[in-house]
């Protein structure tokens, strides 16, 4: 910290993005809560359309490495999803032996209505950013993105050698 109080730039943004985070994972715990689901049920939803958006399949045996949860935990999680109508299962043309994992219109719908808002308020937040600030906030947060699921990678691989 400088002498006249004033704190280098960049010291706030990790106090920052945790504020974020606990507001977006509030959010999700309401929308949880909301349609009668786990928030771990609703981190796999989170996870099935972020691969739809990337255009990457999503395999039972991905979403458990993503959602780092064990193969019967994932089986039964699918279940649930498939039961409440969020999720579905489909052969992989290629290899029929595999199964490929899908959000239903239903999920995708319910999902727009309740996030939607969230979407605008955040885009709505950029309101008084020209584009090239816009775009630095962008690059900061694919940026931020990648370093921390690039540590949480390390993390994990440390994690699994221990056990």
């Amino acid at each position: 910290m400088s002498l006249t109080g004033e704190q280098p730039a960049g010291v706030r943004v990790p106090v920052l993005v945790q504020q974020l985070s606990y507001e977006l994972t509030r959010f999700s715990h309401l929308f949880a809560h909301r349609h009668g689901l786990h928030p771990t049920d609703v981190d796999a939803l989170a996870h099935l359309h972020q691969a739809a958006m990337r255009h990457d399949a999503m395999t039972p045996s991905s979403l458990a490495r993503s959602i780092d949860l064990s193969q019967p935990a994932t089986t039964a999680l699918l279940r649930r999803l498939e039961a409440s109508g969020h999720v579905e299962r489909r052969p992989d043309d290629a290899d029929g032996r595999r199964q490929l994992l899908s959000l239903t219109d239903n999920a995708r719908e319910v999902a727009s209505t309740f996030f939607g808002p969230l979407a605008g308020a955040l885009r709505d937040s950029l309101a008084d950013l020209d584009d090239a600030e816009i775009a630095v906030v962008e690059r900061w947060l694919a940026g931020a993105s990648h370093a921390a699921g690039r540590l949480a990678d390390e993390l994990a691989g440390t994690e699994r050698a221990d056990r």
